[in-house]
């Protein structure tokens, strides 16, 4: 117990002190003391319950965004004791790993949201359903056949199609996520 707080004595007075700060955004606030304790702790427990916590590298960032998220729960529970105990838990959630971003799509760790296609595409160019897909796109309309050879066989940018074809970003996307469908499901990819 001695050799562990010779080791972590800067980090366990760091705590007490960020602990004391919290505290008294809570009392500026008015709020009950087993109220400022009840969200408090849910959120320490939340935070590892969800598993590896983010930290700061320096003390004073750790203690900024600690007293900022703390401020902001302790802002939700003057309005409604549910609604900051769930937004504790949402905000312990933020704090983790588990957060990512690009986990919220199904094509995390891929290039592209079409790479499944573009992969296909490039190993079964002689297949018979993908050269009967490409006829019949390219009798149906133009504009989609040059999306589809400029992104799926020539791998282009938005910004060159843009270029090429002369067509808005919000359009391309909306016409490459049809066309990226039609022929998952032609395919069966």
């Amino acid at each position: 117990m001695l050799e562990w707080l010779k080791l972590n004595w800067k980090s366990l007075i760091f705590n007490i002190c960020e602990t004391v700060v919290i505290f008294l955004l809570g009392f500026t606030l008015n709020l009950k003391i087993n109220y400022i304790l009840i969200i408090m702790l849910l959120f320490m427990v939340s935070r590892g319950f969800f598993g590896k916590t983010i930290h700061f590298k320096t003390w004073y960032r750790c203690l900024v965004w600690s007293a900022l998220i703390m401020l902001s729960l302790f802002v939700f529970l003057k309005i409604d004791l549910p609604t900051s105990i769930l937004f504790a838990i949402f905000s312990a959630f933020l704090m983790t790993g588990k957060s990512n971003i690009n986990d919220m799509y199904l094509w995390y760790n891929k290039t592209s949201k079409y790479q499944d296609v573009i992969e296909y595409i490039k190993n079964n160019d002689t297949n018979i359903d993908l050269i009967e897909f490409e006829n019949k796109i390219k009798t149906r309309d133009e504009v989609d056949y040059l999306l589809y050879k400029y992104k799926f066989k020539e791998c282009k940018t938005f910004k060159e199609i843009n270029e090429l074809l002369d067509m808005e970003n919000p359009r391309i996307v909306e016409n490459l996520d049809k066309i990226a469908f039609a022929i998952r499901i032609y395919c069966e990819i």
